[in-house]
């Protein structure tokens, strides 16, 4: 299989992990689904799947809170996969190429949905909403989506063409500074849309829960998974309460029609 071709497989296996932003957050952008199909595309399933499991550890927190996006983890695992399948190196190496890469693309992809895709399509469905084009403004849609995962699955196949050391060498080439600034930010970002989600959400009748899983997890070293296990099974508890009293209720009503 020559190049290109393999570089125009590896842009559809980065369409398809930028598809999860239509499609209902199905994961597909996951590294365990990523890497794997990457290794199929470059002939070596294991060092896929074994790239991917090491990529998902990396980002296992990584999701969108609030107003905060995670690193472009479809970018980071396709271009860190393929450097590793295509070099012959150990599936650790992935790491050191995928965040950096992963983080940048994200900035391209911010770029995009706050000054591409407002000044192309949300125009372009203003102008057919005022005309009461429905067919318009369904193109709009249409438009906004094409423009955010086409230019990204470029990106990815034209950085496979180009080889990773390449990508590697432009990551190196960018100041210390900037680097260890995108660092400081990826760590702060997530902070911030806890923030922001918890703004939104916050009422004083949740406010209880919220502080004791704060403390559970501070004082008492509770782990995240522990605290989420326990609040499953206080909300199943809930759940039962609510049951069993409107079934009273609905009792009540029942015997005062007699």
């Amino acid at each position: 299989m020559n190049l290109l071709i393999q570089s125009l497989l590896i842009g559809l296996v980065a369409l398809f992990g930028y598809a999860n932003a239509i499609m209902g957050s199905s994961m597909l952008d996951r590294p365990l689904v990523i890497s794997p199909l990457v290794g199929l595309v470059l002939g070596d399933l294991q060092m896929g799947i074994m790239v991917g499991a090491t990529l998902e550890l990396v980002w296992l927190g990584a999701f969108p809170v609030g107003a905060s996006n995670p690193p472009d983890m479809v970018s980071g695992t396709i271009i860190g996969a393929s450097f590793v399948i295509s070099s012959g190196s150990e599936a650790g190496t992935a790491v050191a190429l995928a965040v950096p890469i992963a983080t940048l693309v994200l900035m391209l992809s911010n770029i995009l949905m706050m000054f591409v895709i407002p000044q192309v399509s949300c125009v372009m469905a203003d102008r057919n909403a005022a005309k009461g084009n429905v067919k318009g403004v369904e193109h709009a849609h249409l438009l906004a989506v094409c423009t955010f995962l086409v230019p990204l699955s470029l990106l990815v196949a034209v950085s496979y063409y180009l080889g990773a050391p390449f990508i590697a060498d432009i990551v190196k080439s960018i100041p210390a500074f900037i680097t260890h600034g995108l660092e400081v930010a990826t760590g702060i970002i997530p902070a911030i849309g806890f923030a922001m989600l918890a703004r939104m959400i916050m009422t004083k009748d949740v406010a209880a829960f919220f502080f004791g899983g704060f403390l559970l997890s501070a004082y008492l070293q509770v782990p995240v998974l522990g605290v989420a296990l326990m609040a499953c099974v206080i909300v199943v508890v809930i759940m039962t309460i609510k049951k069993d009293t409107n079934m009273k209720m609905e009792g009540m009503q029942d015997d005062n029609e007699f």
